[in-house]
């Protein structure tokens, strides 16, 4: 008879391969073992998910990514740097390349005692959309917080120019520094440009 397609009842985890509609479904009930089984193949692509379902196991359990292996360089981190990892009661403690503690689970093997560390830039790891968005959402809440502290610089300015009580050097000399400030802060808001996180 006609083969069924399990593609409406089931997708996108089985539907995604049209093996009803192609007979390969009833190939394999006629040669069960006929799958790939033992065969290895190298496959070069722009980019692969090993975490994907139909990537985990072959049909006798085995592992089917034997190894990925990136050729663009994009995720590349310099670990040349080695320290010296300090046993502590529940973990080893390093230090990471950006002055962070870390803590490293005992369970990981590692005779010699020393770690090679290295850091990446968040922006290194990222598409250029998520970028954007991220560094337009840092400069929407940076441009809150100051006009908040411009605000408040305002009012102190304001209060003190009308105040009476105070040395009129004094005071003026109080007054620029706060207009120094306010400068300063609306220079920041300007140049600001979120560079993003430095993971160990």
């Amino acid at each position: 008879g006609e083969a069924k397609s399990p593609s409406s009842s089931t997708f996108p985890t089985y539907g995604i391969m049209p093996k009803a509609e192609t007979q390969a479904l009833d190939f394999l009930k006629n040669y069960p073992s006929y799958d790939g089984r033992g065969t290895v193949v190298a496959i070069l692509d722009t980019g692969v998910d090993p975490g994907a379902i139909g990537l985990k196991t072959t049909s006798d359990g085995k592992p089917k990514i034997i190894d990925v292996v990136d050729t663009t360089g994009s995720g590349d981190v310099d670990t040349s740097k080695v320290v010296e990892g300090k046993e502590e009661e529940n973990w080893v403690s390093i230090k990471g390349l950006t002055g962070k503690d870390l803590k490293l689970s005992k369970e990981w093997s590692n005779p010699t005692g020393k770690w090679h560390v290295g850091a990446k830039a968040e922006f290194d790891l990222y598409p250029k959309n998520i970028i954007r968005r991220i560094k337009k959402d840092k400069a929407k809440k940076f441009l809150q917080t100051q006009t908040e502290r411009e605000a408040a610089l305002l009012r102190q300015i304001s209060a003190l120019e009308s105040a009476d009580e105070g040395g009129k050097e004094a005071k003026a000399e109080t007054t620029q520094d706060l207009k120094d400030q306010l400068a300063a802060l609306r220079t920041l808001v300007g140049e600001y440009n979120y560079p993003g996180r430095v993971f160990d």
